[in-house]
C-alpha cells in the first residue's frame, strides 16, 4: 500500500506519521529540532512526551498546520508550525516578498488571512490569551487591530477545538513559532535579524517575535534522506516543484 498527499499538509502528515510510527521516533523529533533555526532566542529542545496536533482548528485564530505540545525538560511547551510552499506554477517563494504583501495589508487596513506572518501573529495572541486569561476570555472574543479582517476574535463553541485548547492549557510554559518555508536558510537568517527584527508593528496588540525561529523544506528533505524516511521522500519527490 502507498499513500501519496498533496503539498504541504500531504509531506507533512507523511512526514510526522512516519516518525510516530519509527522505534527511534522521540530521537528523530529531537534530531529535527536541531535543523530550526531561532535568531532571538536559545532554544534547546530534549523531548521526553510529545502530542502532535495535525491541522488543528483555533476558529476566528486559523487553522495550524501543525501543532507539538513536549514535555521538554522540566518545561511543558507549545509549539506552532506554520507551512508554506513555492507552487507548482510559481518560479520561487521569497520570504522577503511576503513580508512585503504583510506590509502592504496592514498600509491599506486589510490584511491576508492567508499570509504567513498573520498566521504567526494569530497563534501569538491564542497562545498568550490561553496562558494568561484562559479559556473563558477566547470564548468571550479578544481584540484585534483595525486592519484585520475581524476586529474582535473568538474561538467558539465547536468541542474539537475547546478539547484542542484544553490540552494545550497543560503545556503553556512557554511557546515557539516555527515557520516551515521554501527560501534558503541564509536569505531566511538575513531577514529575521535585518528586517523582521527592525519592524516595529504598528498598531499591533501583543507583537512579540522572540521565540519566532524557521526551518527550510530542502534541510526537511535532506533529514529525511539522512534518517532513510523513505515514504515521505517518496511524498517529496511526488510533490516534485510543488514544495520548493
Amino acid at each position: 500500500m502507498e499513500i501519496m498527499g498533496y503539498s504541504e499538509r500531504g509531506v507533512l502528515n507523511s512526514f510526522l506519521y512516519e516518525i510516530r510510527y519509527d522505534h527511534n521516533g522521540l530521537d528523530l523529533i529531537n534530531e529535527f529540532f536541531t535543523k530550526v533555526s531561532f535568531p532571538y532566542t536559545n532554544a534547546n529542545f530534549k523531548v521526553e512526551e510529545i502530542t502532535i496536533l495535525i491541522e488543528q482548528s483555533f476558529s476566528d485564530f486559523g487553522d495550524a498546520d501543525t501543532v507539538l505540545l513536549i514535555d521538554n525538560y522540566v518545561k511543558r511547551q507549545t509549539i506552532f508550525v506554520e507551512a508554506k510552499v513555492k507552487t507548482y506554477c510559481r518560479k520561487s517563494w521569497r520570504i522577503d516578498e511576503e513580508f512585503n504583501r504583510f506590509k502592504e495589508g496592514v498600509s491599506k487596513g486589510k490584511v491576508s488571512s492567508s499570509n504567513l506572518f498573520t498566521q504567526l501573529y494569530h497563534k501569538v495572541r491564542l497562545f498568550n490569551e490561553l496562558k494568561e486569561n484562559g479559556i473563558e476570555s477566547l470564548k468571550k472574543g479578544i481584540t484585534f487591530p483595525n486592519f484585520s479582517s475581524k476586529n474582535e476574535r473568538k474561538i467558539g463553541k465547536n468541542k474539537v477545538v475547546l478539547e484542542a485548547l484544553e490540552r494545550m492549557r497543560q503545556y503553556t510554559d512557554e511557546a515557539f513559532y516555527i515557520a516551515l518555508i521554501p527560501d534558503t536558510s541564509s536569505s531566511v537568517e538575513n531577514f529575521f535579524l535585518e528586517n523582521l527584527r527592525k519592524y516595529q508593528a504598528p498598531g499591533f496588540i501583543g507583537w512579540n517575535i522572540r521565540n519566532w525561529g524557521f526551518v527550510n523544506w530542502p534541510d526537511i528533505e535532506k533529514f529525511c534522506d539522512k534518517e532513510n524516511l523513505k515514504a515521505t521522500l517518496n511524498v517529496f519527490k511526488h510533490n516534485k516543484g510543488q514544495i520548493y
